[in-house]
């Protein structure tokens, strides 16, 4: 049988990068599918978790399910289900549960889920989820951190020492260094938005997602930023299901949220189905992969307090 529609993430593959974003949806509706600072902004406790890079550079923490693994999970901000692959479900037996129905970038389709007894990140457990499953080829890891196992979490990117912090979420902290950079997002159905941006002046909405390498832009950015298909490359964007959109790919002007620089940033333009469930489809919006966020030393996000903080190299 199919379920109520289920919250769920959407990966998707530009040349060999892998994006993953996650729609949420509301209530008997179908599920959509679309991953700085100082250690004072995290708990004195917050535990450092080494990290990993794939072929294309994305972070992967170890995970450990009942009592297998460690598993190698992507943390992924854009994502709002915890996902399995196919191979550790299987190898770990795990019980099915009932179908859901998806919107993936490339469509609607129904997907298996499983039952997961308790999935271990460090120090923390999470019990009792009911996760999507997908080929590990499809999604890149052998699974996805999603934000129904994040939410009251302070996660910390720190590039630079290649590890991730994961604190819980007290009161809101104020910077301290004049390298920092504090950015305050809208919260959409679980997702945080920032509607301050812009690119290249346009104002744009954007979603940060820590499991996506590269950024993907709706159209109706690209016809703000006057970037034409016959002047831009062509490529596909490959979904969990192995499905594929076709995109065109540029590069798009300085990006800036707040008083945050990024500077030139390569976009995947697409009105994937995501834009669509977050009613995202008809201004400019964009999912902002980690090739971006790089440009930092560190990024932090708070979901408790919608509040993100980027730490500006030395000497910017």
């Amino acid at each position: 049988m199919t379920c109520p529609a289920m919250l769920l993430p959407l990966c998707a593959s530009l040349f060999a990068s892998q994006l993953a974003v996650a729609i949420p949806v509301e209530p008997e509706t179908e599920a959509y599918i679309a991953d700085a600072m100082p250690e004072q902004f995290l708990d004195p406790d917050a535990e450092q978790i080494a990290i990993a890079q794939d072929q294309v550079e994305r972070m992967t923490v170890a995970v450990s399910i009942a009592e297998g693994g460690p598993y190698d999970f992507i943390i992924d901000t854009g994502s709002q289900r915890t996902i399995l692959s196919r191979e550790v479900a299987g190898a770990l037996a795990l019980d099915l549960e009932d179908e859901v129905k998806i919107v993936s970038l490339a469509g609607t389709t129904v997907v298996q889920t499983v039952y997961v007894p308790s999935l271990t990140l460090g120090k923390r457990s999470y019990d009792s989820l009911v996760s999507p499953i997908f080929r590990s080829a499809n999604l890149g890891a052998d699974g996805v951190l999603g934000l129904d196992s994040l939410q009251g979490q302070r996660i910390l990117f720190d590039f630079a020492a290649k590890e991730i912090s994961v604190g819980d979420t007290g009161e809101k902290l104020r910077s301290r260094s004049l390298r920092e950079i504090v950015v305050t997002a809208r919260r959409r159905s679980g997702q945080l938005i920032f509607t301050n941006a812009t690119i290249a002046g346009v104002r744009t909405s954007v979603i940060i997602d820590t499991g996506g390498e590269l950024s993907i832009g709706n159209k109706a950015l690209q016809r703000r930023l006057r970037l034409k298909s016959s002047a831009l490359q062509q490529t596909n964007l490959l979904d969990v299901t192995g499905r594929s959109v076709a995109a065109d790919y540029g590069v798009a002007e300085e990006l800036l949220i707040g008083r945050a620089r990024f500077g030139v940033i390569p976009i995947a333009f697409a009105d994937i189905a995501p834009f669509k469930a977050l009613k995202l489809d008809k201004k400019p919006a964009l999912f902002l992969g980690m090739d971006a966020l790089r440009k930092f030393d560190r990024v932090a996000i708070d979901f408790a307090n919608r509040t993100i903080y980027f730490l500006l190299p030395e000497g910017v």
